[in-house]
């Protein structure tokens, strides 16, 4: 397999943590932040870390970004720098472009000048916090799409263990269980597994599928 490049343009904490899992993934990396203090930090784990101005093109050409696979505007802040380094980029002709917004206002107009892929990483904290708030014994919430959302439940201690086919929670309930934690370790469940009190299992479902589900682990209802 290939092995990919990225461009990381903006190291504050998102940036700084897109980097770390692509590094983790043994990717091609450059990171860029006009920062010479936050890069100093980021050039501990990889030495492409550059100070630069992401809206001066000779820059970034004389960095080698032309030949990345993907880069990624990870910086909210300053609008006008990101809608800049997003035109630079497309007229780099870099197929991929992912660029952070934190006001859905800019979310259309990024894609306009280019951007591939617009994610607003404040508004899915906000959505996974009121979704944790609003439903106690949601551990973790991961929204992909308008409708489908990864969960992970924690399992009432009462319940009474139960095959997965049992329990069938595809045709049952609209929903996928993808993942389960028991006694600290993860396996990718099958039919003939059973899900067993405080297990810590992961759903793949609408919010509204997932409740329903919830209640039968919690034993408010009877499996249909």
């Amino acid at each position: 397999m290939v092995k990919k490049s990225f461009a990381v343009i903006g190291l504050g904490q998102f940036g700084r943590a897109v980097v770390e899992e692509l590094v983790a993934n043994s990717a091609d990396v450059i990171a860029i932040d006009n920062d010479e203090e936050i890069v100093k930090k980021v050039a501990a784990l990889l030495p492409t870390a550059f100070v630069a101005d992401s809206t001066d093109e000779q820059a970034l050409k004389e960095l080698g970004l032309p030949d990345v696979d993907a880069a990624i505007v990870a910086f909210g802040g300053n609008k006008e720098a990101a809608v800049l380094t997003t035109v630079i980029l497309r007229d780099m002709g870099i197929k991929q472009i992912i660029v952070r917004s934190d006001d859905d206002y800019f979310v259309p107009i990024m894609k306009k000048l280019g951007a591939t892929e617009v994610i607003t990483p404040q508004k899915a904290a906000g959505i996974a916090l009121a979704n944790r708030l609003g439903n106690e014994d949601f551990k973790d919430f991961y929204k992909l799409d308008d409708k489908h959302s990864v969960i992970s439940l924690l399992v009432n201690h009462a319940f009474v263990p139960t095959t997965i086919v049992e329990l069938n929670p595809k045709i049952r309930y609209g929903v996928s269980l993808v993942l389960i934690i028991r006694n600290g370790k993860s396996f990718i469940p099958g039919g003939a597994d059973s899900i067993l009190p405080d297990d810590n299992i992961f759903v793949v479902g609408s919010t509204k599928e997932i409740r329903e589900f919830r209640e039968t682990l919690n034993g408010k209802k009877k499996i249909k």
